[in-house]
């Protein structure tokens, strides 16, 4: 079984709020806490109720959620350990529903409750801190339905976490220790209760996941290298193996399609994929642009993650050549900086090179490489990077493995088949990785999947095969 650190941070405020300052931390005797996700095809019915009551206690409240902008708001965390450990921390700012309600209001001197049933700033539904006739209570109620919601049972729970940090105030930890009982029902349902021992959790600061890396060949049945209308249902739910997913060459039909019956099928790519956080496709040309009339599809790039991720940043190569048809769509590179543990960022790059083999695709891949460099040199200046993709260079030959040598020099990359010597160093679909801005990566495997994205009959879903590499990560200098 796979043992992964899912990590995850919703970021839910409507715009850029910095987490609220928090002081010292303070602890609730927990109560009960049940993880459910009762159809995994369905994230939206996935819930997490959690519940803290502590008579005679000595903990006061300190903070003040209802101030707006930073210095109010809070922050609510959730750890679920066991065989497959999921954490998720929820921003909850200060602020105004729909119907002209705050979020957070004030029960007198008692304490705080938010509320948000239309799940307008995320999945958090409610939360209640209250401090009454000497008892703390802290309860909170968080709903699928509502907003991304990643913390799932742990297929063999052991124990959690629930923390409430106030803005301008303290952090309320509510420990979930093995002492409980604890039911598991697989991967469906998780419930502890009846713990003794309070406790906050410890600092997230390493983990794993696994990345994929795949050309799908989503061109018209006819156009494609592969055979899209029939494989591209079969690719969509293998997708979930993977924590972090880039694609190239999945294009979303239009939904006034002028070249109906001819389509494209992105839409369908992402029909049984359950990550939280998807990109959103690029529009379609379709022969209107001016700087390049005969492109008529975006860039096929796309992204399925189980980490949050800001919008995604796209940019077009400079140049095109005609030989391999390259100058029918925007091909070019993506970047969406990506949260992995609250403070924890690195930017991911996903690119689809200029194919062809003629001196102009080789100089437009040079002229690519170029532009790649000095776009990382400005947005991910300091900043931990993974750029991966389908490279279009044989860097067994050249004049391919000078152009990614000066691509990996210039923008402080290491080829991930380099670091692990892998045996197939000359394969167009890569991995690129560097450490930065207080994290710390390191691949630990590399693996082309041709043993399960493959039809019934073994037939490949694409004229690609899909790269899996798992990286490790770990705060440190970077």
């Amino acid at each position: 079984m796979r043992r992964l650190a899912i990590v995850a941070a919703a970021i839910v405020a409507a715009a850029a709020v910095a987490a609220p300052v928090r002081g010292a931390d303070q602890t609730i005797t927990g109560g009960r806490l049940v993880v459910a996700n009762p159809d995994p095809a369905d994230p939206g019915r996935r819930k997490v109720v959690a519940t803290a009551r502590e008579s005679r206690s000595t903990s006061t409240i300190a903070g003040d959620p209802t101030v707006a902008g930073s210095a109010g708001g809070a922050v609510l965390e959730v750890v679920a350990n066991g065989d497959h450990p999921s954490f998720q921390s929820f921003l909850l700012p200060q602020g105004m529903t729909r119907k002209g309600r705050p979020f957070w209001r004030a029960l007198g001197r008692r304490g705080y409750r938010y509320a948000d049933p239309g799940g307008e700033q995320g999945p958090v539904r409610s939360v209640l801190l209250e401090k009454a006739a000497g008892t703390m209570r802290l309860e909170a109620a968080i709903r699928g339905r509502n907003g991304p919601l990643v913390v799932v049972p742990p297929d063999g729970g052991t124990d959690g976490f629930v923390t409430l940090g106030l803005g301008g105030g303290e952090r309320y930890c509510v420990r979930y220790g093995p002492e409980g009982r604890s039911r598991n029902v697989a991967d469906r349902l998780w419930r502890i209760r009846r713990v003794r021992d309070p406790g906050c959790s410890p600092t997230l600061s390493s983990g794993s996941f696994l990345a994929l890396t795949y050309n799908v060949a989503g061109l018209p049945e006819g156009l494609s290298g592969s055979h899209p209308e029939v494989n591209t249902p079969l690719i969509s739910p293998l997708l979930n193996g993977y924590d972090l997913v880039l694609v190239q060459e999945s294009w979303q039909t239009p939904e006034e399609n002028p070249f109906d019956p001819v389509r494209v099928y992105h839409e369908i790519l992402v029909l049984d994929a359950r990550h939280p956080y998807l990109s959103v496709p690029a529009t379609h040309p379709l022969g209107m642009d001016p700087t390049r009339p005969t492109a008529i599809l975006g860039d096929g790039l796309n992204r399925f993650s189980r980490f949050p991720f800001e919008p995604v940043v796209r940019t077009a190569w400079a140049t095109c050549h005609q030989s391999a048809a390259d100058c029918l769509a925007f091909k070019g590179f993506s970047v969406a900086r990506t949260t992995l543990a609250p403070g924890l960022g690195l930017d991911v790059y996903n690119l689809h090179m200029e194919a062809g083999s003629d001196p102009e695709d080789d100089q437009a891949r040079d002229q690519g490489v170029t532009q790649l460099i000095e776009f990382i040199d400005t947005f991910s200046s300091g900043r931990a990077v993974i750029v991966g993709g389908d490279f279009n260079l044989h860097t067994d030959r050249e004049p391919d493995a000078t152009i990614f040598e000066r691509l990996l020099t210039g923008a402080g990359l290491t080829d991930v088949c380099s670091a692990l010597a892998c045996p197939e160093p000359g394969r167009i679909d890569k991995f690129t990785f560097r450490s930065g801005g207080g994290l710390n990566l390191a691949p630990l495997s590399w693996r082309f999947e041709t043993d399960v994205f493959v039809r019934g009959n073994g037939e490949p879903l694409s004229d690609h095969e899909a790269l899996a590499v798992r990286f490790a990560w770990a705060a440190g200098a970077g």
